[in-house]
């Protein structure tokens, strides 16, 4: 009878079980439903994630020219402004390419000014006296060929006389023709194709002046931002070609935290929830934040552990968080990251 008894107090429990399941089941599901489109989304609260602390604005400084570096004027540490000079690379060969463009271009411009203040009058005097002597000394060269000629015949002087005055006669004849033609030069004034042609010089000296003095200027490294500086990947004294990592840089004004979300937590955390973060340096602080992105894919995780059983052969899914206050946070900071609803 007490058997009996108790099979019928078991049925009616199970049966009380099943009821209540039955009732608050479907309810605590739609308390799961998630915002968007219908989901399933188990609750937030109560997640945990390893996080650092981290600039959202991180660059690094390269060089926009090869070449070797003179000096690094910064240190791991130091505050640099924007636009401020970083590097400076050794300009010794781009400094003589400016001088040489220089003096080219002096040149150039010398000889424009001369073509278009044209020909002094003393000048086209010294060019028909030049005219005037290279005359006597045809006539009297033609004088002497024609006497010489004349004893030829006669049999009175040798052939090689003959022949040396024919060839004076002929240099006299070339001096003169090349005195008149400077002459006419001269007369005429220079032709505007001439002063084209050395204005177009001129120009293109200046453009090569230019463009090596533009150059200079990328020799020297500035940096981009207002921020510190992390790291120096480069050493004074090393070659680098254009776009060569020199500088890493950090904004320490605009931090935020990166965490990353184990697999079995994926899409249990959304853009907007609040967040709680506390760190090592820190007893007993929380910091309140909330997420504000979540990467739509997983990764292998980045972030170092000092737990040697932790495992970096996983998959985890980067979350960003900004705080409502970063006093006393600084970038590399470990963090522990709490998600709450």
């Amino acid at each position: 009878m007490k058997s009996s008894r108790t099979g019928i107090l078991i049925i009616v429990l199970l049966a009380c079980l099943a009821l209540v399941l039955a009732i608050v089941g479907p309810m605590a599901l739609r308390k799961e439903v998630g915002k968007g489109g219908g989901g399933v989304r188990a609750p937030a609260s109560g997640i945990n994630a390893r996080g650092v602390v981290e600039s959202e604005e991180e660059v690094v400084v390269g060089s926009q020219t090869a070449g070797i570096i003179r000096k690094l004027i910064v240190a791991e540490g130091d505050r640099v402004k924007a636009g401020g000079t970083v590097a400076l690379l050794d300009p010794e060969k781009v400094a003589a390419k400016i001088a040489q463009a220089e003096a080219a271009g002096g040149e150039a411009q010398a000889r424009l000014q001369e073509l278009l203040a044209g020909n002094r009058p003393e000048d086209r005097e010294m060019a028909q006296n030049r005219v005037s002597r290279a005359d006597t000394v045809y006539r009297q060269a033609r004088d002497e060929f024609e006497r010489q000629e004349r004893l030829h015949k006669k049999e009175a002087t040798t052939l090689i006389e003959r022949n040396r005055a024919e060839e004076r006669m002929k240099i006299a004849a070339e001096e003169l023709s090349e005195a008149k033609t400077n002459l006419t030069k001269m007369q005429r004034g220079e032709r505007q194709e001439e002063i084209a042609q050395a204005r177009a010089k001129a120009a293109q000296a200046g453009a090569e002046v230019n463009y090596y003095r533009a150059l200079l200027g990328d020799y020297a490294i500035t940096s981009p931002i207002n921020g510190i500086v992390i790291e120096r990947i480069k050493k004074e004294g090393e070659s680098v070609d254009v776009g060569t990592p020199v500088l890493k840089l950090i904004n320490p004004d605009r931090l935020r935290v990166r965490a990353e979300l184990e697999e079995s937590d994926v899409g249990k955390v959304r853009e907007g929830d609040a967040v709680e973060v506390t760190c090592d340096a820190f007893p007993g602080k929380v910091f309140k934040g909330r997420v504000t992105k979540v990467f739509p894919y997983v990764q292998k995780r980045e972030q170092k552990t000092f737990d040697p059983m932790a495992s970096f052969d996983i998959n985890t899914q980067k979350i960003h968080i900004r705080l409502d206050d970063f006093s006393g946070l600084t970038n590399g900071m470990t963090a522990t990251v709490t998600f709450r609803k």
